[in-house]
């Protein structure tokens, strides 16, 4: 056995905490900036928001020696609360005036949504039920799914709960009057019949009774000849139809989600279109002035020193990252606006395509910093609030050379179905042979894609009967 020393050369990338800071902070949108600084504003002494004056010209302001002993008062707390914490309690730091204001922006945070169990259960409060039947109708709720569907069945809940079947039966009923219409439903019929107003018997509710397969194939013949009734009238019928809430829950489901709240806006300036940070919503953020004059402290103490330190450092880490955030969204906001210039002059039809990649060339940056900023962002434009993403589209070579956006096929095919008729709606094929006659060759099922991706559907199932 031999021993030997040999060397190698390699390269190796590693990232920085303060760059792993900065791509998570990158990729926030800004609801959920506004969460995370709140978060680190109440956990680190070292950072503070930066208040907008409130006083008028008539009010006296804070005098330079009353701010000073302010400060020199928060620095004796920190240290009093560092070196002597109460026993079997969390070490705090911070002034009484300090937990204030971080109590005071929690108080300020956004409310979580209803739900839809709570919004059923605040209903049954207003109605006069013995304590068993409201118990009952409480477990119904909370076994009510994103739809508003009920679960199982009430023998499956009997055994699981300590209420008999016939209570729950009772409780199920009381729950499927509440609003919204249709929710407490056992499958898709049921939701339908319970949002209708037509009496048993009509031709609305036998649509759904006893032909539903072939409602959602648009079946109508079908359902004329089954009904015995008219084409026009099982038309009418179908028209009310689709008015209804196949699930009434899922807009309380939705609530779930954060507001969109654009973060940029976009000015006309000129002959020209400029970016700008269009929120307010994020405070501005700066080093306690407290925790700073501390360091400066000879006699401070290691340990203390090495505290005050680590969180000086997270927060200038913070407000580097946050600022570094902005400058790259209105980098990359500018670069699009200004190859998307079509757009914001004539509207979605007018998307060119662009790539990620041509936007991270004409800035400076990486390809991923591109899709971070650009995922989740949103942008108040002339058309509308956009995704930043959408405005990043591939696209197809037209005949004379150009190139055909994605986004700009869509709205061609909307066009192109908007102009139809209705009784004799377009396949896919002569689909594909209008767009062709408009200098776009793709295939039919490349249109089939399209198609679906604008949301429309197929041509049977947009197909309408005349009498």
């Amino acid at each position: 056995m031999r021993l030997q020393v040999s060397g190698r050369l390699e390269q190796q990338q590693t990232l920085t905490p303060q760059l792993i800071l900065s791509m998570d902070i990158l990729q926030l949108g800004v609801t959920d900036l506004e969460a995370r600084i709140q978060k680190e504003f109440t956990e680190n002494p070292a950072l503070e928001l930066v208040e907008k004056p409130t006083f008028t010209a008539d009010e006296p302001t804070e005098s330079s020696s009353e701010k000073v002993d302010d400060e020199t008062r928060r620095l004796m707390e920190i240290v009093d609360n560092w070196e002597r914490p109460a026993t079997g309690e969390r070490r705090q730091v911070g002034s009484s005036e300090a937990s204030d204001a971080k109590h005071e922006a929690l108080m300020n945070t956004v409310d979580r949504p209803e739900s839809l169990e709570a919004f059923l259960v605040r209903q049954l409060q207003m109605l006069e039920l013995d304590p068993s039947l409201r118990k009952a109708c409480e477990i119904v709720c909370a076994n009510l799914d994103d739809r508003g569907w009920f679960i199982g069945d009430v023998s499956d809940l009997a055994r699981c709960t300590n209420k008999s079947e016939p209570v729950l039966a009772r409780a199920l009923e009381v729950v499927r009057r509440l609003d919204p219409p249709g929710v407490g439903a056992m499958n898709l019929a049921d939701c339908l019949l319970l949002q209708l107003n037509s009496v048993v018997g009509s031709t609305e509710y036998r649509i759904i009774d006893e032909c539903l397969e072939d409602l959602l194939a648009n079946a109508l013949p079908k359902m004329a000849d089954k009904l015995e009734v008219s084409m026009e009238e099982v038309q009418e019928a179908c028209d009310v139809i689709r008015q209804l809430d196949p699930a009434p829950g899922s807009a309380f489901a939705d609530r779930g989600h954060h507001g969109i709240v654009p973060e940029i806006a976009v000015d006309e300036v000129g002959d020209k279109f400029v970016a700008r940070l269009a929120s307010d919503r994020l405070p501005d953020l700066r080093i306690s002035s407290a925790c700073s004059a501390m360091l400066e402290e000879p006699q401070l103490k290691p340990e203390v020193e090495e505290y005050i330190k680590t969180r000086v450092e997270g927060a200038r880490a913070l407000i580097h990252s946050v600022e570094l955030r902005r400058r790259t969204l209105i980098d990359i906001a500018q670069t699009v606006i200004e190859r998307q210039e079509d757009f914001f002059r004539h509207g979605p039809s007018r998307i060119q395509a662009l790539t990620m990649q041509e936007v991270a060339d004409a800035t400076g940056v990486h390809i991923s910093t591109v899709s971070r900023s650009a995922n989740g962002k949103y942008m108040q434009t002339p058309h509308g609030v956009i995704e930043l993403r959408r405005l990043f589209t591939g696209g197809v070579e037209r005949e004379d050379g150009g190139v055909e956006s994605r986004e700009s096929i869509c709205e061609a095919i909307r066009d192109i179905i908007d102009a139809e008729d209705p009784a004799y709606p377009l396949s896919d094929t002569q689909l594909a042979k209008k767009l062709a006659n408009l200098g776009v060759k793709i295939a039919r099922r490349t249109v089939s894609k399209y198609r679906e991706r604008a949301g429309i559907p197929q041509a049977k199932l947009r197909k309408r009967y005349k009498g």
